[in-house]
C-alpha cells in the first residue's frame, strides 16, 4: 500500500509561504488538490480471477492520506489544508485517495462539521481515527511520544511512522473461525481433516472453562505456525526481494548501510491481523448458554448441527440466530466479555514475538473484506453461520443469512466495541457502520452524527467509518449496474465502485445491519 502520510502537515509550510507571499490563492490551492486527487486514481494493478471474485474494486491498493490530529506537542494540528483536502475529496468524489481524519477530544467543531458533511455525501470518505488509543498503540511498539503523535495511516487502518517504520503491515490474515473449528472438534475440521492438536471437543468438555482453555491452546498453536511461516518469508524477501530504492526514503538505512529488508529501518515489525473475532465470540456464547447455563442441548448435538450445516436442526438454527442467545454488539456483558476474551487471546498470542529484522510482531483485528473470501472456505459455525457465508467483518457484530445479531442500535454497538482496549491491536482495528440516507439527513441528523462520533472518541474506540446508503439503493445497483456506475460505497478501510465488486462482497455489504438513531 501507498501512504501519503500527514499531507496537511508536511505540505503546510509551502502552502503558508505561498499564501503569505501572494503566489497562491486558497481557491487555486483547492483546484491543485482536486487535480491531484484525480491523478491519484490512475495507477492500477492486475489481479487474478480468485482475487477479483471477492476483492475487486480496490484500485492500486491503499492510497491513504492522513489529515488532522495532534502535533508533536499534543496540540491540535488542524490547518487550512486539513479543510481544503476534505473539501477536495467531496468535490471530486473519487475512489482515491482514502482520506483519514485523525480526531481527538479537542478536535475543532468546524472540522467535525466538514468531516460529517463529507460522510453524509455518501461516497464512503473519510474514515476516522482516534488519537488516544492510536498513540497508545504506537507507544507499545517502543517509539517516542513525539514520534507516536506523528503517526499516519497506511492502507486501510494500519498506524505507522512515516519514514521511520517498516512494520510489514497486513502481513497475513488469520481466520480465527477456522481455529475455532479445532476447538469444537478435537483438532480436526468439521469435515474430518486432522490438522491441529487435540485440545478437546464439544463431546468431551465438562466445563466452560475447559472450552476457553482449549481456545487459548489452539490459538497458541496456530499463531506459532503463522509467525514461523512469516519469519521464513521475511528472510526470503531479504534474499530475493531487496528494496534499495524504497530504503533510501527511510531513516536508518543509509546510515547503517542496510536495506529495509535487513532491518535497516529505525523501527521494524511484522503485523498479521485476526479475522472473524465476533464469529468466535458468538459461537462461545451459544456453547455457554445452551450447553452449560441452560443445559438444554448437549455438546454432541451442537457439534452434529454444524457438521451437518444445520440441516435437520432448523429449530436450533433459528434459536442460535435469535435474541434468546446473547450476542456481541448489543451492549450485553454476557456476550461482550466473550468478544473481549477472543480479542485479547488473539492479541496476546501475537504481540511481542521476534522477527528477523530485530523487531517484534504487532497484532491487528480487522478483515478488510477478506471475511467474504475466508467464509467461502469455512465450514458452518456455532454463531449461526452456514457453509460459505462470510465470517464476521472486522470489529463488527455477526450478521448471517439467519439475521443480524445486533438488534439494539448504533449506541449499543459502540458500547460493546469499546469494552476492549483497542491499543492492544497495535496494527489497528476497523469498525464499519451503515446508516440509510434519511437517518442522518438535515441539521438534526448532522448534529446527531457529530455527537455519536464524539461519544465513540470519548470511549476510546480506535477507528470507525460509515456507509450512508440504504440496502434498497445497493440492491437497485446490483440489479441495474449500468445506472449506478459512479456509486461509491465504503467496503472496509477503503471505498470502491459498488458495481465493480464481486457479488459475494456486494451481498455482504447489503446484509450489514442498517442502523438508525
Amino acid at each position: 500500500s501507498i501512504s501519503y502520510g500527514r499531507m496537511d502537515q508536511w505540505l503546510f509550510p509551502f502552502y503558508d509561504a505561498d499564501i503569505k507571499n501572494k503566489r497562491l490563492t486558497k481557491e487555486f490551492a483547492l483546484e491543485l488538490i482536486e487535480v491531484q486527487y484525480v491523478k491519484m486514481n490512475n495507477p492500477t494493478k492486475l489481479k487474478d480471477k480468485g482475487t477479483v471474485k471477492v476483492r475487486n474494486g480496490r484500485g492500486f491498493g491503499g492510497e491513504s492520506l492522513t489529515i488532522g490530529g495532534v502535533d508533536k506537542d499534543g496540540n491540535d494540528a488542524t490547518n487550512d489544508l486539513t479543510m481544503l483536502m476534505l473539501e477536495g475529496s467531496a468535490h471530486t468524489r473519487m475512489m482515491n485517495p482514502w482520506i483519514c481524519v485523525r480526531m481527538h477530544e479537542n478536535t475543532p467543531y468546524e472540522l467535525k462539521v466538514k468531516t460529517v458533511e463529507c460522510i453524509r455525501a455518501g461516497y464512503g470518505h473519510p474514515k476516522l481515527f482516534n488519537d488516544t488509543p492510536a498513540i497508545k498503540a504506537m507507544l507499545s511498539k517502543g517509539v517516542t511520544l513525539e514520534e507516536a503523535r506523528d503517526y499516519c495511516v497506511v492502507g486501510c487502518v494500519e498506524p505507522s511512522l512515516p519514514g521511520k517504520e517498516f512494520g510489514w503491515l497486513d502481513s497475513g490474515y488469520v481466520n480465527t473461525a477456522k481455529m475455532m473449528e479445532m476447538v469444537l472438534n478435537g483438532g480436526s475440521t468439521l469435515d474430518g481433516k486432522k490438522i491441529g492438536p487435540n485440545t478437546g471437543s464439544l463431546e468431551t468438555y465438562k466445563t466452560f472453562e475447559e472450552v476457553l482453555e482449549s481456545v487459548d491452546k489452539q490459538f497458541q498453536y496456530w499463531t506459532d505456525q503463522l509467525c514461523s511461516c512469516l519469519n521464513i518469508t521475511d528472510e526470503v524477501h531479504r534474499m530475493v526481494k531487496p528494496t534499495p530504492y524504497v530504503s533510501a526514503f527511510f531513516q536508518g538505512c543509509i546510515e547503517s548501510g542496510k536495506d529495509m529488508t535487513e532491518g535497516g529501518v529505525k523501527y521494524n515489525g511484522t503485523a498479521p491481523q485476526g479475522a472473524g473475532i465476533a464469529t468466535c465470540a458468538d459461537s462461545l456464547s451459544t456453547i455457554k448458554k445452551l450447553m452449560f447455563d441452560d443445559k438444554s442441548h448437549t455438546g454432541s448435538e451442537l457439534l452434529a448441527a454444524v457438521k451437518n450445516n444445520w440441516e435437520g436442526y432448523e429449530k436450533l438454527y433459528a434459536l442460535v440466530n435469535s435474541s434468546k442467545i446473547p450476542h456481541y454488539g448489543n451492549d450485553n456483558d454476557y456476550a461482550d466479555e466473550l468478544f473481549k476474551f477472543m480479542f485479547e487471546t488473539y492479541c496476546k498470542n501475537i504481540k511481542g514475538r521476534k522477527n528477523p529484522r530485530g523487531g517484534e510482531f504487532s497484532p491487528g483485528v480487522y478483515t478488510v473484506n477478506a471475511n467474504v473470501g475466508m467464509g467461502l472456505y469455512t465450514n458452518a459455525s456455532l454463531d449461526g453461520r452456514k457453509i460459505s457465508e462470510p465470517i464476521s467483518d472486522n470489529m463488527g457484530p455477526v450478521h448471517t443469512a439467519g439475521g443480524s445479531h445486533d438488534i439494539s442500535g448504533p449506541t449499543a454497538i459502540v458500547n460493546s466495541v469499546s469494552k476492549v482496549d483497542h491499543s492492544l491491536a497495535s496494527n489497528g482495528t476497523l469498525l464499519n457502520l451503515r446508516f440509510p440516507e434519511e437517518a442522518v439527513a438535515g441539521i438534526e441528523g448532522r448534529d446527531i452524527l457529530i455527537s455519536f462520533i464524539d461519544e465513540y472518541i470519548s470511549k476510546k474506540g480506535m477507528h470507525v467509518q460509515f456507509n450512508v446508503m440504504s440496502a434498497e439503493t445497493m440492491k437497485a445497483a446490483q440489479n441495474n449496474p449500468k445506472d449506478y456506475k459512479d456509486m461509491l460505497v465504503r467496503v472496509a478501510g477503503y471505498s470502491a465502485y459498488f458495481v465493480e465488486l464481486g457479488k459475494p462482497l456486494q451481498d455482504d455489504l447489503i446484509y450489514r445491519t442498517e442502523l438508525r438513531f
